[in-house]
């Protein structure tokens, strides 16, 4: 006889099935550690939370049917209190860098009764089916080639007797066809398969440096705002007004510095799995502005803008995005001439389009597509400094918003920086 009582939680957790329990407004309530990991989910993440928001339709699939099958099977459950097995169904699952992994299932969902007569909760049972169904598919295809090629062979029977040696000479050169082609696809295959390892190895040695700098970071920064903060705190009455100023700055400067490091290394992950937060557009200028305000002192500049959204999108990138352009618009201007920058920003149906007007020296338009491209530069490092990535930078940030970035220049007269927010929902 046992002396301590069956786990039944930790016996669900680890059932080799794929179950899913739901309240009867549909939220999960519990998920046991195999549909977690067929479906690319992680239990804390999913639970609580509707289940067709962890779980929507694949929006590439116009013919994508998944959530109204399910919805309308569980509704019938609720109804009948009795269980409702589903046909067979294809159910794309969401990876968690965002795209769809075609996905078929074989689901039933069953009530459970309490005393009452009353639905405690609904248990949503699943069968991973994708490879039985490809394997069909597969069989099928193969099936329907053969019987058009037996089709084939039957209207040509009468002439096989009489072009034998042509039919033989065609086999022929066919076979060689057919060999050089495995081979060329072989080698292809070999050389993409040693680019993908030569790629993932550069990937990871680039997240080991973007790691280890942005470590080794910190402790500058920290030195930086604990001396700033002393030097505030015991000296704040022997200055005056200005240099109180001085100090707030150079510890929120620092502050936000300390910010950006620690998302050095998710910026250098751009792309992967970055979360869309609410982006206050005029308050996170202003933050830009406040940056660079040394730049825009030194050069006298004015710099406006207009009506700025709030928007969803990645904070971190989209702050480095404005800074970058607006550090161009300061930096490439003609001796002499202030620099007057224009930021606006106008809310379309299904995007954002944002615009930065300098009174620069301007593009060449045959330079519009490169200056976009890594370590590009148009001029000589005497005469502008940088190492041109910046723009590079740019695209690649507004790529990960949905959007597009192109220029509007004329020579001595100034340049227009377009670029497209996608509008999103958080999910």
């Amino acid at each position: 006889m046992r002396d301590t009582p069956i786990d039944f939680r930790k016996i669900f957790k680890t059932v080799p099935g794929l179950y899913l329990i739901l309240d009867t407004d549909l939220n999960i309530i519990a998920v046991n550690d195999a549909y977690a990991a067929a479906t690319m989910t992680k239990r804390d993440e999913i639970v609580t939370r509707y289940i067709f928001d962890v779980f929507p339709d694949n929006p590439t699939d116009e013919h994508a049917d998944g959530v109204k099958n399910l919805k309308h099977s569980l509704e019938i459950v609720i109804k009948t209190k009795k269980p409702h097995t589903m046909a067979v169904q294809r159910y794309d699952i969401k990876r968690p860098d965002g795209t769809f992994e075609l996905r078929y299932w074989m689901p039933i969902n069953t009530p459970v009764i309490n005393a009452h007569n009353q639905i405690d909760c609904i248990i949503h049972r699943a069968e991973d089916i994708t490879d039985f169904v490809q394997f069909k598919k597969h069989h099928q295809e193969v099936a329907d080639e053969a019987k058009e090629l037996q089709e084939k062979v039957d209207e040509m029977e009468i002439e096989i007797f009489k072009r034998t040696k042509e039919i033989q000479k065609l086999n022929d050169e066919l076979e060689i066809k057919i060999e050089e082609r495995t081979k060329e696809l072989r080698e292809n295959e070999r050389k993409l398969s040693l680019q993908n390892k030569q790629l993932l190895n550069q990937n990871k040695e680039l997240e080991q440096f973007t790691y280890i700098a942005s470590h080794d970071l910190q402790e500058p920064l920290r030195s930086l705002i604990s001396f700033s903060h002393l030097l505030s705190s015991e000296y704040n009455n022997t200055l005056d007004e200005d240099g109180q100023k001085y100090i707030e700055f150079i510890s929120s400067s620092s502050r936000r510095m300390q910010e950006l490091v620690k998302g050095l290394l998710e910026y250098a992950r751009i792309g992967k799995s970055p979360e869309l937060q609410n982006i206050n557009g005029p308050n996170l200028i202003n933050e830009v502005l406040m940056d660079i305000s040394a730049q825009i002192a030194e050069k006298k500049a004015i710099i406006t803008f207009g009506e700025i959204p709030v928007f969803l999108g990645y904070p971190l990138e989209f702050r480095l995005l404005m800074q970058n352009l607006l550090s161009n618009a300061l930096k490439f201007v003609p001796n002499g001439v202030k620099p007057q920058i224009e930021i606006r920003a106008e809310e379309n149906e299904e995007e954002y389009l944002f615009s930065i007007k300098d009174n620069g020296i301007g593009i060449d338009p045959k330079f519009y597509d490169k200056i976009f491209t890594l370590y590009r530069r148009l001029h000589k490092r005497n005469e502008f400094d940088g190492i041109g990535i910046g723009l590079s930078h740019c695209k690649k940030i507004v790529a990960l918003h949905g959007g597009n970035i192109w220029v509007e220049s004329t020579l001595g007269k100034g340049s227009t920086f377009y670029f497209t927010i996608l509008k999103q929902e958080k999910k």
